[in-house]
């Protein structure tokens, strides 16, 4: 009976949707949001715009190194600072390689394919404005088996549910 009461709490925390989660945090902490464990930190810049890559594990050697998510933000003084932020990243996105626009289902998301390299990858953006911060959430995935793409997708998805707005 004993060994099944010390047991309970580790069951309890791995059952808690947050254990799998890591805590990032930016601009001096008026940013917080958790990504899935399994996304690698590989970049973070700070400065005027802030930005924290990571590397997600793909179905294959390729998709692992081409498969990442992005979290930018910078200090905007209002929502017409916001609006601009948006637009200068959208702006950069159209200027890539074969870009092709594809259906967005709102007005803070832009949805597209272009091309790094001999690659075609998916990208799908969603904008947030929280706190006097514009924030990109960008999601990078070359097109892959529906299973991986379904589960990047899902992570994506999550996390972009966990930002403030």
């Amino acid at each position: 009976m004993k060994r099944l009461l010390r047991t309970i709490p580790f069951a309890f925390l791995l059952a808690s949707p947050f254990a799998t989660a890591a805590d990032v945090s930016m601009a001096g902490g008026a940013l917080h949001v958790s990504v899935p464990d399994t996304w690698v930190p590989i970049m973070q810049s700070e400065g005027e715009t802030e930005t924290q890559v990571f590397q997600v594990p793909g179905s294959t050697g390729a998709d692992a190194t081409l498969a990442r998510v992005s979290i930018t933000l910078q200090k905007v003084p209002n929502l017409n600072g916001f609006q601009q932020f948006s637009g200068n990243m959208r702006s950069r996105a159209s200027g890539l390689t074969e870009y092709a626009a594809g259906k967005a289902t709102s007005p803070t998301e832009h949805v597209y394919t272009a091309k790094e390299g001999k690659v075609k990858l998916d990208y799908f953006e969603r904008y947030f404005y929280s706190g006097g911060y514009a924030i990109q959430l960008r999601c990078v995935r070359p097109t892959g088996d529906a299973k991986w793409n379904a589960s990047f997708d899902k992570g994506c998805a999550d996390v972009a549910a966990r930002m403030p707005s």
